[in-house]
């Protein structure tokens, strides 16, 4: 078995997917276990109707599934992951698609992650904060993920205990962001953070659309994405998808393609604050994509509590930041923080980029 250890922010793992899986709920054993028992991971704090225990089963079936069939690596983390942290597989699946199982119904947004991207012959830099309802602050770790199969790139990974996937990059030179978009007809599926996970595994923009196009998703979300030649914001629903290419990229919480902006669901109030974050996130950014100017954006409240940074005031309902993360793939430089981007300090994590590709 691989190599695998925690020192501070940083989590190792190491190995086959099993494998990994085993270390990573040995590692984080404890934050998971307690997650999960906190209102079934947090989702009858936020959701408007409980969920019944006793139905896990049942509920998490589909997408055990489905899982299963399209991700079988995954499935096999997963599998490892409840049995080095001491759970049910089933509760495993749950950490993966709580957010589907909360519902659309259930989302008091107003502030939410932002993100931004920009790609040019000498510079490519993607970021975001993340911003989540509930508690999420204290189980937000930064994976490093070593595959056995050499042919397959190194990833460093912003997630959360028990999650295993969020946004990153990859050894190959591809990054990914994610941001929340609401359409309708949420089904079982692939959830979102899974599918950052396979296009994690992947060294271009067209390899991610390849998944995309065969995988059954779960639920709408926006991806922006970079590798070695250029860039695009990924929107995407149940049913479709739509691409955007642009050399500065910014998204927040509302659909922006045009053939997809009939498909939002977002509630008024939280959608009006997307579009305001959306405008001042290009105010403060102007000319200036320096990660001084970066950091001074993330940490802005203008619009508080819901601005770039966004302060939920103990109200686990609403949205707060609780990491923000700065990328230069083209260095292999990814730079994190822990808490809310006003307070908090980036610490730096390097990723050895194979320039061979």
């Amino acid at each position: 078995m691989g190599t695998a250890q925690a020192t501070g922010l940083e989590v190792v793992l190491e190995g086959t997917a099993f494998e990994r899986g085993v270390q990573h709920g040995r590692l984080l054993g404890e934050p998971i276990r307690h997650f999960l028992a906190d209102n079934l991971a947090q989702i009858n704090s936020l959701r408007s109707r409980p969920l019944d225990a006793d139905k896990l089963p049942a509920l998490v079936l589909p997408y055990r599934q489905v899982i299963a069939q399209y991700l079988p690596e995954i499935m096999e983390e997963l599998e490892g992951l409840a049995q080095g942290a001491g759970i049910q597989t089933d509760e495993a699946v749950l950490l993966q698609v709580r957010r589907e199982l909360i519902g659309t119904g259930s989302f008091t947004l107003l502030g939410d992650c932002s993100s931004l991207a920009r790609y040019t012959q000498e510079e490519v830099v993607l970021a975001q904060t993340i911003d989540l309802n509930g508690n999420m602050t204290d189980i937000g770790r930064v994976f490093r993920i070593i595959p056995e199969n050499k042919k397959k790139p190194e990833i460093l990974m912003y997630s959360f205990a028990g999650l295993l996937g969020y946004m990153g990059m990859n050894s190959a030179g591809l990054a990914v962001t994610i941001n929340l978009v609401v359409s309708g007809g949420w089904k079982a599926g692939i959830p979102p953070y899974l599918l950052v996970r396979k296009f994690l595994e992947c060294s271009t923009i067209e390899e991610c659309l390849q998944v995309v196009e065969t995988i059954p998703v779960a639920s709408s979300r926006s991806f922006t994405i970079t590798d070695r030649r250029r860039q695009v914001i990924l929107e995407i629903t149940p049913e479709t998808y739509r691409v955007t290419e642009g050399d500065q990229l910014l998204h927040t919480n509302h659909f922006l393609h045009p053939e997809l902006k009939s498909e939002d669901r977002m509630n008024i109030f939280s959608k009006n604050s997307s579009a305001k974050r959306l405008a001042l996130l290009g105010k403060k950014l102007g000319n200036d994509w320096s990660l001084q100017n970066i950091q001074a954006a993330f940490a802005d409240h203008t619009l508080h509590p819901v601005g770039i940074c966004a302060h939920n005031e103990s109200n686990i309902k609403l949205n707060e930041t609780v990491a923000a993360v700065i990328m230069y793939p083209r260095q292999g430089a990814f730079r994190a923080l822990k808490g809310k981007a006003c307070t908090e300090k980036y610490q730096l994590f390097n990723l050895p980029i194979n320039n061979n590709e």
